[in-house]
């Protein structure tokens, strides 16, 4: 399907050029100018053909991104170059008895095709001059080329800006990239150190450090006084002993000594 957009824009625009070499007779041919009044359909025509092929269809092409639009259109701007880059190469060849069958063929095909592409541009050299109107042809191939380049290349580096403006995390990156090459103990390693040459350096004493600061301590909270249990026991009657009143009638008396 994209294929068919490089045919239909290659065959659109010869089959308008051969729209304009119906108005006889054809004003550019190759190495003549034939002078000739043009009317009003034609100038208009002309002015048509001139927007579509030089504005209209590149810009349109390069902004939608048609690449099979834009070979078309080249291949068109290459068919109208290759008459005057290859014409003058054999125009020596044509004159004379002894041209061969060949490059008559060859040269014929040139002239007619010279004639078609600057057919359309006729009309315009009654207002912009011949030489202008002759030019118009050559400049299709690179205008079809430059502008889709400029437009992809544009397009790219404004997406590119956009993308970096809306994502903070490329700056974040980049400040994160810093600290880590300061922090890398191998750049710092590989710095350059100074050569001495007869003289002694001494470093400079670095100040002391201050003692480390004990953290401050915290006051305790006085632990309040043990209060202690003030009931007393009252010891009960069955847990008193008391000793019994001893039996004075069974009592017998001993007596120590000589019995009697």
């Amino acid at each position: 399907m994209r294929r068919d957009y490089f045919t239909c824009v290659f065959l659109t625009c010869i089959c308008a050029a051969l729209f304009f070499v119906c108005f006889a007779p054809v004003h550019f041919a190759y190495q003549l100018i034939t002078p000739c009044k043009f009317g009003v359909l034609e100038t208009v025509c002309s002015w048509l053909y001139f927007m579509a092929v030089l504005l209209v269809f590149p810009i349109y092409a390069a902004y939608r991104k048609k690449l099979w639009i834009t070979l078309g259109l080249a291949s068109y701007g290459l068919l109208a170059v290759l008459p005057t880059w290859m014409l003058p190469s054999i125009s020596a060849k044509l004159q004379g008895e002894d041209a061969s069958l060949g490059a008559s063929v060859w040269g014929f095909l040139l002239k007619g095709i010279y004639r078609m592409v600057n057919a359309p541009f006729a009309a315009i050299s009654s207002s912009m001059g011949d030489k202008f109107a002759l030019g118009i042809s050559t400049k299709i191939l690179p205008v079809a080329l430059l502008s889709y380049i400029g437009f992809q290349l544009f397009r790219f580096y404004r997406d590119a800006y956009v993308a970096e403006q809306l994502d903070p995390a490329s700056a974040i990156d980049k400040t994160a990239k810093e600290n880590s090459d300061a922090n890398d103990p191998r750049k710092v390693r590989d710095a350059r150190i100074p050569e001495v040459l007869g003289t002694v350096i001494s470093a400079p004493a670095s100040a002391k450090k201050a003692p480390d600061q004990q953290p401050p301590r915290q006051a305790r909270t006085p632990e309040p006084p043990k209060v202690e249990d003030a009931t007393v026991r009252v010891p009960r009657v069955g847990d008193i002993n008391v000793p019994a009143k001893p039996d004075t009638d069974d009592t017998q008396v001993i007596h120590l000594g000589p019995p009697q």
